[in-house]
């Protein structure tokens, strides 16, 4: 602090240190009033302000590490044959997307999304398959909408720990009258039914690791089914049987796993189809696609409650890039 003086110099000859002592005591008096009145006051000043709360923390999305986090859907979507290919809604907003076979070599997708990131439409929704289930259950409690499923099937997505969404639930949220090709507008969905916010399914995101191969494009086959990506200088453009489906997915993985009959038949063709189960949980390789490159690693899954770890063969975590993922499920 800088103190002025307007004290001019003592005139010549004339004694000044009296009038200092009397300037002095006068000071002194001064505080030792002002002391005393302060440990006399009976009414204290107001108390300094509180400070402000802090603001809610706000959890980055664990699905695609896109945004923050918030409840999560998950879709069962039509893919056979390029009627249903051409009027497909929705995958490309996905954060997450499983290419899984079902009866007779054909595929399905499992598209998973967070309440933050919706697309106006989804769809053509189709029915639940024992898959789906123990798919699921490493997310927690989320919603899950599908058209519909075999009788034998119902008890076991009945005691999953699932929000079943279908047209017995709410046939007001199934375009079509729930008559297949049927949509879905999952902002109406996320809004009617509870849900868990978006819990991560053992995806880590980062930097590439070093190492990794040169790969710009790659399809891979089922017995009556192919999907396909290729590297367009940032992300993978999706094709389906051969024809362009969307674009953006950052991350690739190709999850190597079993393939067996399910428990289940399908007579709603007029002729019997066998399910068949995907298995995923236990352990296995897989390759992992990004950056234009691709990574061969280990996946693991041993508590169906519990995400899929992927991890180097060094045992260190493979990072995926940010944004969408597509899994390839395959032999």
């Amino acid at each position: 602090m800088t103190i002025r003086t307007t004290a001019r110099a003592p005139t010549a000859g004339v004694r000044t240190h009296a009038k200092v002592v009397v300037v002095l005591a006068a000071a002194g008096a001064a505080i030792g009033l002002a002391a005393l009145q302060g440990c006399g006051s009976a009414h204290p000043g107001p108390a300094p302000p509180s400070a402000p709360p802090p603001p809610p923390v706000r959890l980055s999305n664990p699905l695609d590490n896109v945004g923050t986090a918030g409840n999560t859907l998950a879709v069962k979507i039509d893919n056979v044959g390029a009627r249903v290919q051409a009027i497909q809604h929705g995958l490309a907003q996905a954060d997450i997307v499983y290419w899984i076979e079902v009866e007779g070599g054909q595929s399905r997708f499992l598209a998973v999304y967070d309440a933050n990131h919706l697309p106006a439409l989804v769809g053509p929704v189709r029915s639940a398959r024992q898959t789906d289930i123990p798919l699921l259950q490493q997310y927690g409690h989320l919603d899950l909408a599908y058209s519909g499923a075999i009788s034998g099937l119902v008890p076991l997505l009945n005691r999953a720990d699932l929000q079943n969404v279908t047209p017995f639930t709410d046939p007001g949220a199934f375009t079509n009258h729930a008559i297949d090709p049927t949509f879905i507008d999952p902002h109406r969905i996320l809004a009617r039914f509870p849900s868990v916010p978006a819990r991560s399914p053992g995806f880590e995101f980062g930097a590439a690791p070093g190492g990794g191969s040169a790969l710009g494009s790659m399809t891979w086959h089922l017995p009556a089914a192919a999907i396909g990506v290729r590297f367009d200088g940032s992300t993978y453009d999706v094709a389906v049987d051969g024809r362009p489906a969307w674009s953006g997915t950052a991350t690739v993985v190709v999850q190597h796993l079993s393939i067996v009959p399910g428990a289940f038949t399908d007579f709603n063709a007029g002729h019997p189809d066998n399910e068949v189960f995907t298995q995923t949980t236990g352990s296995g390789q897989a390759d992992v696609l990004r950056d234009g490159k691709e990574w061969t690693v280990n996946w693991s899954r041993p508590d169906p409650a519990a995400g899929t770890s992927f991890t180097l063969p060094d045992g260190s975590v493979m990072p995926f890039a940010t944004g969408p993922v597509l899994v390839v499920m395959v032999p």
